[in-house]
């Protein structure tokens, strides 16, 4: 498995890189390469795609540069609207929570709102375990009203996680 791995993480880095080179954009590092090949299951073909969507998504709204100790984002981070819990589900995967009811679209605008969500999930993310085991996302409407409700931000969200 670990020949299979390695020679799946170059394929990887040389598909992703060629493409990122004729943008003139800095390569992916190892880590990163293999964050997607266990997202698709070491399918090369598969993980190249979700990159390509990722970085096209991230590009378009504006999710390319993360300071969380400034404004709006630190603020929005401090919301609890979108949290990692501390602990995991039985299968081991980490599980994000939106809770829609601390949403206001109003004070909240998509970008920072998907900042928040973003950088969160970048975070979890790191870890090898949820790497391996994934990521459950819960978006709670406990308690939420029809003010708490931006479609627009949901489609978003949701087409941001959802897998081929």
């Amino acid at each position: 498995m670990e020949y299979f791995t390695r020679m799946a993480t170059k394929e990887f880095l040389e598909a992703v890189n060629r493409i990122r080179g004729r943008r003139s954009v800095s390569p992916v590092s190892w880590g990163t390469a293999v964050r997607f090949l266990w997202a698709r299951k070491w399918d090369v073909g598969r993980a190249v795609a979700l990159h390509e969507v990722h970085e096209a998504t991230r590009r378009r709204e504006g999710l390319t540069c993360f300071h969380p100790g400034r404004e709006p984002l630190h603020s929005e981070l401090r919301t609890g609207k979108f949290t990692i819990l501390p602990t995991r589900d039985v299968s081991g995967a980490a599980i994000a929570v939106f809770t829609a009811r601390y949403h206001s679209p109003a004070v909240s605008s998509h970008q920072t709102t998907l900042q928040g969500v973003v950088y969160q999930l970048d975070v979890a993310l790191e870890s090898i375990d949820t790497q391996r085991s994934g990521l459950i996302f819960i978006y709670d409407m406990t308690e939420s009203k029809y003010s708490n409700f931006d479609y627009d931000l949901s489609q978003k969200i949701l087409t941001m996680l959802k897998s081929d």
